[in-house]
């Protein structure tokens, strides 16, 4: 059964990320827990990590909670504490429903309906996390208003979503929320650096992780990502002339699968230009850009990267067309071309 990730953070960690979580830990202190918690933020903000942490507090044995050292806690540390228990998308606590799929089935909550009614293993709590709790079926989210209507004693819900808005109004009414931010640059970089990054590779992913830490450390590990960012750059930023462009979009010709990635990454390029021409960001960000483009983030009007942001964003949809993707790609990098024309090296 899918169990609650253990998680590495610690309660001071998350005592400059919300007024709501430092009222929770005093309840917890006070033995007065909500039955249910709506967890939400951004992707990579931490709402996993935060669910871990509050199920370790909850299901601590030791004196200072928690204490990282009774059997509890070990339990958690290992993902094998018998009264925790997580349901996501695509792996289903019943054998009979498939796996892969992106909903969570109404099956898996009416198992921890089952469950939340019955003694604790351990005798204390019961802690139920649910993630991507968009992701419920009519039938589960309904199923599942029914226990937090009633809830049993010593059960606690955790319903982790980056879009409480998709939640029935119902549901949401019946927890405590408690919603997390972006983290500081200082703390990513923390973050980094305690999983080994080097600081040059920090210092590229921190204006593109905006805040989530589990997008920085993502994109830290990811060589596939750095390989294609130089890539792109060497074409659409280091292209000279337009009788390039043919040969360019050449190169990408089995790189459809891909286009998402590619457009993602061409933006966060482009949106550097435009935080460095905004003075937003310091123009050592822009180092691996060649001298044109550095010169154009110094004196360029700020509607030239609106436009290239807007160039992108036509380019995604007409992925959608019967227009080939190479031709979709030159007239990309066509108005790339055309961009850098508009200034010169002097």
């Amino acid at each position: 059964m899918p169990t609650i990730q253990p998680t590495r953070l610690r309660t001071e960690d998350f005592r400059t990320q919300s007024a709501a979580w430092q009222l929770l830990t005093r309840d917890m202190d006070a033995g007065t827990v909500p039955h249910a918690l709506l967890i939400t933020g951004n992707s990579g903000t931490g709402k996993r990590s935060l669910a871990s942490l509050t199920a370790q507090i909850l299901l601590c044995t030791g004196e200072k909670k928690p204490c990282g050292t009774c059997p509890a806690c070990l339990q958690m540390a290992t993902g094998n504490h018998p009264d925790a228990l997580a349901v996501r998308p695509g792996e289903p606590l019943s054998p009979k429903e498939d796996k892969g799929k992106k909903t969570i089935p109404v099956s898996d909550i009416r198992i921890l309906n089952e469950l939340a009614v019955r003694r604790a293993q351990e005798g204390g709590w019961r802690v139920f996390v649910i993630e991507q709790a968009e992701a419920m079926t009519d039938a589960s989210a309904n199923a599942l208003l029914k226990t937090l209507e009633e809830p049993p004693e010593n059960v606690c819900f955790m319903l982790l979503t980056d879009r409480p808005d998709a939640l029935l109004p119902t549901i949401v009414s019946r927890c405590r929320t408690v919603a997390l931010h972006p983290w500081a640059d200082g703390i990513v970089a923390a973050a980094m650096r305690a999983q080994g990054v080097p600081e040059q590779r920090t210092a590229q992913i921190l204006p593109l992780a905006m805040g989530s830490v589990g997008m920085a450390l993502t994109m830290a590990q990811d060589e596939g990502y750095w390989a294609l960012q130089e890539k792109l750059m060497r074409h659409f930023f280091g292209m000279e002339r337009r009788s390039q462009i043919p040969a360019i979009s050449d190169e990408y010709r089995e790189s459809r699968g891909d286009s998402d990635r590619i457009f993602d990454i061409l933006e966060d390029m482009v949106r550097k230009l435009l935080l460095v021409r905004l003075g937003r960001a310091p123009a050592g960000l822009l180092d691996a850009y060649p001298p044109i483009w550095r010169k154009a983030a110094a004196e360029a009007d700020y509607a030239a990267f609106v436009r290239l942001q807007d160039a992108i964003m036509r380019t995604r949809k007409m992925r959608e067309s019967a227009v080939t993707w190479q031709v979709i790609l030159e007239q990309l990098l066509l108005k790339f071309m055309e961009e850098r024309s508009q200034w010169s090296i002097s």
